[in-house]
């Protein structure tokens, strides 16, 4: 079973509350879980337009980007933007849609030990003939 979830983090300066508190803050809010990246891509495209009423696109990009599945390097799917080259905002963003994957923790676990033990025979491999 896939599920894509989509969310937004924001990174921000606050004003401290009390001496030595923390100035940095990080919000990350989800907009939600959908059953496939179409789904989701519409919910955070939804979202970026959202932005760009409230911020200017930035002057020396000058261009809206959008999520797509297709449309990122070597037509891969774009699964993350940020406000950098995007938008003229004071804070940084960072909205993702990230694919789930449901699955047996004791299946996960015995993977996870065996991938461990193949990776150290492969390391005592290489040294023996790197000694050679």
């Amino acid at each position: 079973m896939e599920k894509f979830l989509v969310s937004i983090e924001f990174r921000y300066d606050k004003a401290p509350s009390f001496e030595d508190d923390f100035t940095s803050i990080s919000k990350k809010i989800t907009i939600g879980v959908f059953d496939s990246y179409d789904e989701a891509a519409i919910y955070s495209n939804n979202a970026l337009e959202i932005f760009e009423k409230h911020f200017k696109l930035n002057r020396y990009h000058n261009k809206k980007e959008r999520f797509t599945k297709t449309g990122g390097c070597f037509g891969q799917a774009v699964d993350l933007i940020t406000n950098l080259a995007y938008l003229e905002t004071e804070f940084e963003f960072f909205a993702q849609i990230t694919k789930l994957k449901f699955d047996d923790v004791e299946k996960t676990i015995l993977e996870v030990i065996e991938s461990e033990e193949n990776y150290k025979e492969y390391l005592k491999r290489n040294n023996e003939q790197n000694n050679n």
